[in-house]
């Protein structure tokens, strides 16, 4: 069966030896030949199932399902695409570090100065650096949390503590 498919899709690929006398008749020998390929694929296809459902018994089912792409794998292709084409069209790029170094030289260097948080209240700009300090501050602590493997304190199963609690 696989080796009648194989043949076909030689022919189709193979060069034609007529010589052809426009582009036209060129384009639609090409598509005949994609078509007829794209046939004996087909029937193949349908025979090596219909043959694989035989052999595998009650297997047929979980193995030709598993086949084509589950619905969740293809939501995640498209979310992928819709993020890389978001990605491209908002410039979103991480900070260079000229860019991270010169704020933080900037920072540092305005910090000590009362007027600097005297103007950051003033602006209002305390409530978003408030906000980027949870930030902070909340990774952090989910990065403890993964570290230890347990939400809160560590486990201590020393037979010394166990005296203690």
């Amino acid at each position: 069966m696989l080796s009648s498919v194989r043949t076909a899709l030689r022919r189709a690929a193979s060069p034609q030896q007529v010589r052809l006398a426009s582009t036209e008749s060129a384009a639609q020998k090409a598509q005949q030949a994609a078509s007829s390929a794209q046939a004996t694929a087909q029937q193949a296809l349908a025979g090596v199932s219909k043959s694989a459902g035989n052999l595998l018994g009650s297997y047929k089912e979980p193995v030709l399902y598993n086949v084509r792409p589950p619905a969740c794998a293809v939501a995640a292709a498209v979310a992928r695409e819709f993020a890389k084409q978001v990605y491209v069209a908002e410039q979103l790029a991480p900070p260079s570090f000229a860019q991270f170094s010169y704020t933080f030289r900037h920072f540092f260097q305005q910090a000590p100065s009362p007027s600097f948080w005297k103007e950051l209240y003033k602006s209002g700009e305390y409530k978003r650096w408030l906000l980027y300090g949870v930030e902070a501050y909340g990774i952090f602590k989910l990065g403890e949390m993964i570290g230890r493997r347990h939400m809160v304190g560590y486990k201590l199963e020393d037979p010394h503590t166990a005296k203690l609690t």
